[in-house]
Formats: C-alpha cells, structure tokens, sequence
C-alpha cells in the first residue's frame, strides 16, 4: 500500500525519507531532530548557529573552538592579528606603557619583562644609550631586532663604532679594523699607534 506522507527529501545526516518536520541548512536536507551541533548534539533548528570548515556547532561550542585574544581572552570574531607568538583583536594589541594601539605601528619588546612597547616609550625605557652619539640604540621600522655593538663596557650603534680620528668602521675581526682604545675613546690601529707616542710625553713631561 502507498504511502500517504509526502516526500520532502532526504536526510543529509541520517540519509532517512524526510516526510514531515524538516528544514534545509547550508543547502542540504535533514529532519529537524537531525540537525545538531557537531560537538555536543544539541539541536540547532530554530537557534542560532554557525558552520566551520563545514561543519555546524551551536553557538556556544562555535565560540569556544574560535582564537581567543591573548589581552582580554574572548574570542576573535574577525581580524586576527598575530605577534610575538600570540593572537589578538587588532585593538587589543597596545603599547603596555601608553596604552596606544599597534596595529600597523612599528614596536618592540621590553627584553626583561616581554612588555610589548611603541617605538617612543622603547626608546625611553628600555632602549641603551649609544655611548658616541648620545641617542637611544632602537630597532628599524622593518624589524623587532636591536643591533648593537658592545665595546668597553658601552653600547654603540653600529654606524657610530669608528675610529674617532679617521672614521674607519671599526670590528671584531682580525681584518686590520679592529679597535684599540685609548683614554676611553675609540681608534683604529694606526691612529691609536699615532696618538700612544703623545700619550707617553704627556704623562713624562716631555714636549
């Protein structure tokens, strides 16, 4: 005997004849006690809910599997901005100083705390003081790194470790720009060799 029920479909979950109570979602077919969560089988027809990588969970689970923001941990809803290992809202990530938003600024981190910091409050609070030129050692616009070069006891931007006398850029290497101090000062080999002689007359006397 025929049946009387209509036929609405089939089932996209359970692959049964859809005859009453049915709805589509997503563009598929299922009996309204079919459609659940993906995570916790809670029925979705007629709540709220969202799909994933084409699935379809309530909004609760929908919100939990979501990024959470590492400054206010709720979850991010849209634009995820990542830095220094973390994932933010884009106006979540601030200069922990000033307070002022980073996305698309430039900024550092404080190497002793992990503080992240704008350009300006780096400069002033953490940045070292180049011993020739008297301003703050701070990283490029284009990098988070501080270049540096360590020299008796001091800091100097790379740009600024020369010889004092004839500007030759000095280095580490056994290249012939290596650097010999004199008085706390910085020279080269031959200005250095230049300057000892006077040194020595200066301490004896002698003109």
């Amino acid at each position: 005997m025929a049946s009387s029920q209509p036929y609405l479909g089939t089932c996209a979950k359970c692959l049964g004849v859809i005859s009453e109570k049915g709805c589509v979602a997503e563009k598929l077919n299922y009996h309204q006690k079919c459609f659940v969560c993906s995570l916790c089988s809670k029925e979705l027809y007629g709540n709220p809910y969202y799909t994933m990588n084409g699935k379809a969970y309530c909004e609760e689970d929908y919100l939990n599997k979501l990024d959470k923001c590492a400054t206010c941990k709720q979850p991010i809803l849209e634009k995820v901005l990542k830095a220094e290992g973390h994932k933010f809202h884009p106006g979540c990530f601030r200069c922990s100083a000033c307070k002022k938003c980073l996305d698309g600024v430039p900024f550092s981190v404080d190497p002793q705390t992990n503080n992240v910091l704008c350009m300006d409050d780096y400069k002033k609070k953490v940045a070292p003081q180049c011993a020739r030129c008297k301003k703050p050692i701070a990283p490029p616009s284009y990098s988070n790194e501080v270049t540096r070069v360590l020299a008796m006891g001091k800091s100097f931007h790379t740009m600024c470790y020369r010889c004092e006398d004839c500007g030759l850029p000095l280095s580490s290497n056994s290249d012939g720009r290596g650097c010999y101090p004199l008085n706390d000062r910085l020279y080269c080999f031959d200005c250095h060799k230049r300057r000892v002689p006077n040194v020595a007359k200066m301490q004896t006397g002698k003109k």
